[in-house]
């Protein structure tokens, strides 16, 4: 057993795995340390992978040659692509998974990954290379006493920072129920000098589905049913399917996808009755009796926030979500409650098709440590001590997708200054998770920091359809994406960039016929022949129905790889629908990216440009800005503090 390593990573949630497995597989011995090697990336909250603005960050982690796209596809029972009614900027993929196989799959990741040992104990201190001054990082203890040293270590502790449980009055400590929490780190790196929070969150109940009453909910089936996307008319009036399956999933590697048994998921609301039993409570509320001090989600409010903030409000949607295949169990995704568990099952069995429910364990409240995160660079390194990397829930977050996305870059950016390498920084325009480190090492949190598309000005390039595309030239070159992954990605861009420009220079022409058809498809006909592509521009058309309406079109399609047809024309057909606007907001990503390369010297003394406003000067010392581009982002910097700061540089 050797007891010196390249890299440490603490604590094995969805940021320790991804971190853990990057960093061995671009070449750094790393050991993994976790309290309890059988809940490896436990999802400690709804059994869900994906969703608004969350899918895009998993397309952007599997891209980049990461593992949790893969692993959510082999264990996804329901899959449903989001927003399929707006524009393809916010389509957001969301799977639902099967709890304990997602655990069993990563545990099997990380016990055949080369470079990576595994050890479980729990870390109570930190070792430096001068534990009165503190600088760099040399390696850990555990709690059974073991020394393990190392050059980087990355801490990804998730909620379990001085976690502490609430069940109403009952206060339990831990970072996850029936687990222990995590005690001294915290304390330790205030000493050295870290601004330490609390941060709150919580989850629902979890009760048995033998117990519901599904005759009186609603059923939501995923797009998991088997049928064609694209079908076409040939010269034999014989339909041409193009796929046998909805081909939507996380990962873009071939061959992978989902392969368990669909199971639906049900939608109850609550009710006049539920919500008079909850307010009448809430003084044994820790959120509303003064027992939680801490901030909790804002988009994840739990029920009875929901009641006093809507209160006129009669009802809330509640979605009963399964837990594996062959399980039992249910998680009630709308009601998080640290109430009395007494109060939360009186209030569930007002909903008629919980009237009989029966609990497997009540939901609680957690409140928990977490790090400011203006206190890091880009690479999410600290700046107080090198070596130092915090990824995750410890950095004001909450999701596992916005975990894992922290965790990818530290473990990859570990390994890369072990071997000299430049730091990866991904760019507000490359990709959400490039959005999401920004926010938070330029702008902090103030409430757990949740991802949506709203956040990035650039969404229109940030699309889930073309992550590959951006970001795989970017794993393979740094050696995490396999020569497998790229050349499928090479595959797919020369069969989309054909295809479109196939149908620039294909020209339909007009007649009686066609014009009858696009009549009856509800757009204008056709005054003089046009080009394919500008025909596909028209919002009542895409190649779905245009097919059958132009027979070359159709052996044009059928001429691409069978296995990756359907995603190879989705991805041309919105290249070619929105190429106005994602040219337009290219050039404006060019326009701003040009600050970005104006670099700010490290030890420049901003007190003393007092030119600036007083808010600058405090907010650019506190954060030391690396670039003008993550200067103009920090709240409270004016345009006019930047031109100032431009001029001063001679810029």
């Amino acid at each position: 057993m050797r007891f010196d390593y390249d890299i440490i990573v603490i604590g094995a949630g969805h940021a320790g795995c991804e971190a853990a497995v990057a960093a061995a597989r671009l070449g750094a011995e790393t050991l993994l340390i976790t309290s309890d090697l059988n809940r490896v990336a436990q999802m400690s909250c709804n059994p869900a992978v994906g969703g608004i603005a969350k899918g895009q960050i998993v397309r952007e982690i599997d891209a980049l040659g990461g593992q949790m796209g893969i692993i959510a596809d082999k264990t996804a029972i329901q899959f449903r692509m989001l927003n399929r009614s707006k524009g393809p900027a916010v389509w957001s993929p969301r799977v639902q998974s099967d709890r304990e196989k997602f655990i069993s799959e990563w545990r099997h990741v990380l016990e055949t990954t080369p470079g990576l040992s595994l050890f479980q104990d729990m870390v109570v201190d930190f070792e430096f290379d001068d534990n009165d001054r503190p600088t760099q990082i040399a390696g850990v203890t555990t709690a059974l006493g073991f020394h393990f040293s190392a050059k980087k270590v990355i801490l990804t502790a998730g909620t379990f920072l001085n976690g502490l449980m609430h069940f109403g009055a009952t206060k339990v400590a831990g970072g996850r129920i029936a687990e222990p929490a995590s005690k001294g780190l915290s304390d330790r790196l205030r000493r050295i000098g870290f601004e330490v929070l609390r941060m709150k969150t919580g989850t629902p109940a979890r009760i048995d589905g033998r117990s519901i009453d599904f005759s009186l909910a609603e059923r939501q089936d995923g797009d998991d049913k088997v049928e064609a996307i694209l079908t076409a008319d040939s010269a034999m009036e014989a339909r041409v399917e193009l796929t046998e399956r909805d081909f939507h999933k996380f990962s873009f590697m071939p061959g992978v996808g989902r392969t368990l048994s669909p199971r639906s998921c049900y939608i109850v609301h609550t009710n006049p009755n539920a919500h008079k039993i909850l307010h009448d409570n809430l003084e044994f509320s820790p959120l509303y009796n003064g027992q939680i001090k801490s901030i909790g989600p804002r988009y994840c409010p739990s029920i009875e926030t929901k009641i006093v903030t809507f209160a006129d409000k009669e009802s809330h949607q509640l979605f009963l979500e399964p837990e594996g295949e062959n399980s039992s169990e249910y998680y009630i995704n709308g009601f998080s409650s640290s109430l009395p568990w007494d109060v939360q099952l009186k209030s569930l069995q007002q909903i008629p098709a919980l009237r009989d429910v029966h609990f497997y364990r009540p939901g609680y409240a957690i409140e928990y440590d977490y790090f400011d995160p203006t206190q890091l660079t880009h690479d999410l390194q600290t700046k107080l001590i090198s070596g130092l990397y915090f990824a995750g829930q410890v950095n004001g977050t909450t999701g596992y997708e916005e975990a894992a996305a922290q965790g990818l870059i530290a473990g990859i950016n570990a390994a890369r200054s072990i071997k000299g390498e430049e730091s990866l920084v991904l760019g507000r325009d490359e990709a959400y998770i490039g959005v999401l480190i920004d926010d938070l090492v330029t702008k902090g949190v103030d409430e757990p920091y949740r991802m949506f598309t709203s956040r990035a000005e650039y969404r229109i390039l940030l699309r889930q359809d073309d992550a590959d595309m951006r970001l795989t030239p970017i794993g393979y070159h740094i050696g995490l994406a396999t020569v497998e992954r790229h050349e499928a990605m090479l595959s797919k861009r020369e069969q989309r960039d054909a295809l479109i420009e196939w149908c620039s220079s294909f020209t339909v022409k007009m007649g009686e016929k066609i014009n009858a058809e696009l009549v009856a498809l509800g757009t204008s006909p056709l005054t003089s022949s046009v080009r394919l592509s500008d025909l596909l521009k028209r919002p009542q058309l895409n190649f779905d129905n245009l097919i059958p309406l132009v027979e070359r079109l159709r052996k044009r399609i059928m001429g691409i790889d069978a296995s990756r047809r359907a995603e190879i024309v989705e991805a041309a057909e919105i290249l070619i629908k929105y190429d106005g606007y994602i040219n337009r907001e290219r050039e404006l990503a060019e326009k701003s990216k040009r600050l970005e390369y104006v670099k700010l010297p490290e030890a420049l003394d901003y007190n003393s440009m007092t030119a600036l406003s007083t808010e600058a000067r405090q907010k650019l010392t506190a954060i030391r800005p690396a670039t003008i581009g993550q200067a103009s982002r920090i709240p409270g910097v004016s345009p006019s503090d930047i031109n100032i700061l431009l001029v001063l540089l001679h810029r």
